[in-house]
């Protein structure tokens, strides 16, 4: 064998021994610092800090993520976290805090305002009082609170570009609140109210709003509810209803309606077969239906009876009821498509 044959062979082995154990490339490394953050802003704040000691190059990527997302964290953390930021730039703020300074969290909301917040995620296990100027923020575009309050029943409220808002288990001064609050978001599309305490009248009103979600919050036993819900919506495409706990609904006119997710929790009977057939009479134009009239197994034949509405355009449904209920909606609706049923 020729020295040159010998030296291709040894060559031919080597490759093959490099393609066997591969050296590891640091490719998330050679990503442009843009496309890192970004890949951070989905992490903790605290989990993001700790990849500075990854290397050199990483030692304040977080510093310059536009996004903060502080859990539990003492307020010492949060006010070094906020110091520490190189950019001018606060995109999304999430915020999980059990017991706080008013002093302290109005000082965050305040810097986060003034850095151009455009989303917030507030989560405040002992019902902190809200700073006043979240409730006046001109760039807020998404807006979460959980666990707070009070939201006041008037006031300075002007928050002109929200269009997403969602309350869970927050405290009003009174039932006035959440129609005022609503009414001060011009351009709201989307809407979440998850009611923790009882109310007389839980009123949503607004002519931009595309989504919306009900929720009548249920814990241990013990359940929200209101004598009246009324709804006023005409831009309205998507509703969801959970576990309604009413004694009566209104519904204004839901032309544009097309997918609707209904559930009743009516264990008293003190929703009335007139105020149901209403309700069933303005979900007439959609095209999805999920409906759970498990409860109105004793009104079945008031309901019925006052049934005058056709479902032309629904092609899909889900029902949990009476089995009458079953044939009304086949009768009433030529182009069902798609059926689920669960007889009770």
């Amino acid at each position: 064998m020729s020295i040159m044959e010998q030296h291709s062979k040894r060559r031919r082995k080597h490759s093959q021994h490099e393609d066997q154990n591969p050296v590891p490339i640091d490719r998330i490394s050679d990503l442009p610092e843009s496309v890192i953050c970004h890949i951070l802003s989905f992490l903790r704040t605290k989990d993001s800090v700790r990849t500075s000691i990854l290397a050199r190059r990483w030692r304040y990527l977080w510093a310059y993520v536009l996004t903060l997302d502080l859990y539990c964290e003492e307020e010492t953390v949060i006010n070094r976290v906020l110091l520490l930021r190189k950019v001018q730039t606060l995109h999304t703020l999430r915020l999980n805090v059990d017991g706080c300074t008013e002093y302290g969290l109005e000082t965050w909301i305040a810097f986060a305002i003034t850095h151009g917040l455009q989303k917030l995620d507030l989560y405040l296990m002992d019902q902190e009082i809200l700073p006043e100027c979240l409730f006046t923020c001109k760039t807020l575009v998404d807006l979460r609170l959980h666990s707070c309050g009070p939201i006041p029943m008037d006031g300075p409220i002007c928050l002109p570009r929200l269009k997403k808002l969602q309350l869970i288990r927050v405290e009003y001064e009174a039932d006035e609140s959440l129609p005022y609050l609503i009414s001060c978001c011009p351009v709201l599309e989307e809407l979440l109210v998850q009611l923790f305490t009882d109310m007389a009248s839980c009123n949503v009103s607004s002519p931009t709003v595309k989504r919306l979600t009900v929720d009548f919050y249920f814990f241990d036993g013990d359940r929200a509810g209101c004598d009246m819900l009324e709804i006023n919506t005409p831009a309205l495409e998507y509703l969801k209803i959970a576990y309604s706990f009413s004694d009566h609904i209104k519904c204004g006119v839901a032309t544009s309606l097309i997918e609707a997710d209904i559930s009743f929790h009516d264990e008293d009977d003190n929703l009335s077969a007139r105020s149901l057939v209403e309700f069933v009479h303005v979900l007439c134009a959609v095209k999805c239906l999920t409906l759970d009239l498990s409860y109105f197994t004793e009104m079945i034949d008031s309901v019925l009876s006052g049934w005058t509405k056709s479902f032309r355009n629904l092609t899909k449904l889900k029902l949990t009821a009476d089995c009458r209920f079953l044939l009304k909606f086949l009768e009433n609706a030529n182009n069902l498509e798609i059926l689920h049923f669960s007889a009770v």
